[in-house]
């Protein structure tokens, strides 16, 4: 589908796949998460907590959020940790569906 007019305008909001709350705020948990793991100290402690944590019952934990976007929790902790590590970075441009 072309963007025409609107070329910042993500395509899966046109065709309706786009904007889902939940997606969104569980989205922007994670991009929290990997703010924390840059600045290091204490945030960077708390950040890496919250990626280690076991805890699958609480909805905003990371392994039910992973569970929830459909990520494997095991894969997306290495890739986060392994691009914070190499100072790459992450992308952090919503995808269109």
């Amino acid at each position: 589908m072309s963007r025409g007019k609107f070329p910042g305008v993500d395509a899966a909001y046109i065709i309706g796949n786009g904007y889902i709350a939940e997606n969104e705020l569980m989205r922007a948990i994670i991009l929290r998460v990997i703010e924390d793991l840059k600045k290091g100290g204490e945030f960077k402690e708390d950040a890496l907590a919250f990626l280690d944590s076991d805890e699958e019952e609480y909805v905003f934990s990371f392994r039910a959020i992973c569970g929830h976007l459909g990520f494997d929790p095991s894969k997306t902790r290495s890739a986060i940790l392994s691009a914070i590590d190499e100072g790459r970075r992450i992308s952090t441009r919503r995808r269109a569906a």
